[in-house]
């Protein structure tokens, strides 16, 4: 092959690679959603502890406005980067909507079986620790781990005290944030340090 012709496919290969990785790395960058669900999180099992009498008004309200804001923040974020990928802002606006279909159907099981308040909210817990850590494992990983404190947290509530929701709420929270940080990448410039000293 003419050397002309090795430069330019070494050029295309090396741009459509930092577009991918520009892709995959720039939904790390971004701590909004992040952040929104942190608090609603935090907020709202605090809520399930202090002022139950406000507890269902915040989870019909919440994460309802959450949603939206998320894909909202998503879509920004997005543009922003010069991303435009319809079919991926429809997978996550669809796995994160299951928590609503889901949602629906526990209402309407508990309303035909009267089931107590405290398990309601154990069933919710549960349903979003499976989506959080589904999206960890295919869309989002920065979801996995707080997904499992979910998952376990939905079953310990009835062995925590005093505050067991509170507990809950703001480990996961915490663990949101935590694996946000933890799990974003590198600093641009170290990278760029790092490809020039190995080469």
């Amino acid at each position: 092959m003419e050397p002309k012709v090795t430069q330019k496919l070494e050029e295309d290969v090396s741009f459509i690679r930092q577009a991918v990785e520009q892709r995959d790395e720039g939904q790390y960058r971004v701590l909004g959603i992040t952040v929104l669900w942190a608090v609603i999180i935090a907020v709202g099992y605090t809520l399930n502890d202090f002022a139950v009498e406000y507890s269902a008004l915040f989870w019909t309200i919440a994460p309802v406005a959450g949603f939206l804001l998320s894909f909202g923040l998503g879509v920004w974020q997005g543009r922003k980067q010069g991303i435009r990928s319809p079919g991926l802002g429809r997978r996550h606006a669809l796995h994160w909507g299951t928590i609503f279909f889901a949602g629906v159907a526990v209402t309407s099981i508990v309303l035909s079986h009267r089931i107590d308040g405290r398990v309601i909210g154990q069933l919710f817990a549960l349903i979003s620790g499976v989506v959080f850590f589904l999206g960890g494992l295919h869309l989002d990983r920065r979801t996995l781990w707080p997904g499992v404190l979910l998952i376990c947290g939905s079953v310990a509530i009835d062995h925590i005290q005093p505050y067991p929701w509170t507990i809950v709420g703001w480990a996961t929270a915490v663990g949101l944030v935590v694996s946000a940080l933890w799990m974003k990448p590198k600093d641009e410039g170290a990278k760029d340090e790092q490809v020039l000293a190995a080469g």
